[in-house]
């Protein structure tokens, strides 16, 4: 029997998220987001039942890159390679172990839980942290601004980018500058659209229509 937990998933990615969103930067705010985003990634994978050595193997990854961000930042010296890079493993990685977990969950319970919807709200909130690394990985890698105006493509800056383009909100104040981001942040869009009007929308009238749904599942 499977025992999801993406309750406390979600929890632990609307933590980074806010910490992502409002940290100044610096050696150990860098820690403290490597930190976090090293345990969340050690959740996922929990919380999509991923095997035992995956999982281990996984732990011992993030755990080496969390001590060696706080040593790092300890003496002073650059920390920002060795955050992206936790960053980057855990947007990589999790979405595939929570969609794996969610439909190995419906197919177990016979239907939608709130378990599933949780887990693919989680799955969501990544997408626009995977676009959000995406976007900073553009920048670094690309020799020029990504964004337009000389505005810099801070982790604060590209998860607010991402996720008003994920949502369709577009206020305007940050602009992708070339070809290559203007079609990126389409496809965040669409993506994010189209996900919430079938995967999250089907689930949902699922457990609507589910007797019993409100049972122990639901906690």
């Amino acid at each position: 029997m499977l025992r999801q937990r993406y309750g406390l998933l979600l929890a632990c990615l609307f933590v980074l998220f806010v910490v992502l969103g409002i940290a100044p930067g610096g050696p150990w705010q860098d820690a403290l987001i490597t930190a976090l985003a090293a345990a969340t990634l050690i959740f996922a994978l929990h919380a999509g039942d991923v095997t035992p050595r995956v999982t281990a193997v996984v732990t011992v990854f993030a755990t080496g890159m969390t001590i060696a961000v706080a040593v790092v930042a300890a003496a002073g010296a650059e920390t920002d390679t060795t955050t992206r890079m936790a960053a980057g493993a855990l947007v990589l990685v999790a979405p595939p172990a929570i969609a794996v977990g969610v439909v190995r969950g419906l197919r177990e319970r016979g239907g939608a839980t709130i378990q599933a919807i949780m887990g693919v709200l989680c799955i969501y909130l990544l997408m626009g942290m995977f676009y959000a690394f995406l976007y900073g990985s553009i920048d670094r890698l690309g020799g020029a601004p990504f964004f337009t105006g000389g505005a810099s493509a801070s982790a604060s800056h590209c998860l607010y980018f991402s996720f008003t383009t994920l949502t369709t909100v577009g206020y305007g104040d940050l602009t992708a500058r070339t070809d290559l981001g203007h079609t990126l942040a389409v496809t965040e869009s669409l993506f994010g659209q189209i996900y919430l009007v079938t995967v999250v929308a089907v689930l949902v009238s699922g457990l609507t229509r589910r007797p019993g749904s409100s049972g122990p599942d639901a906690t």
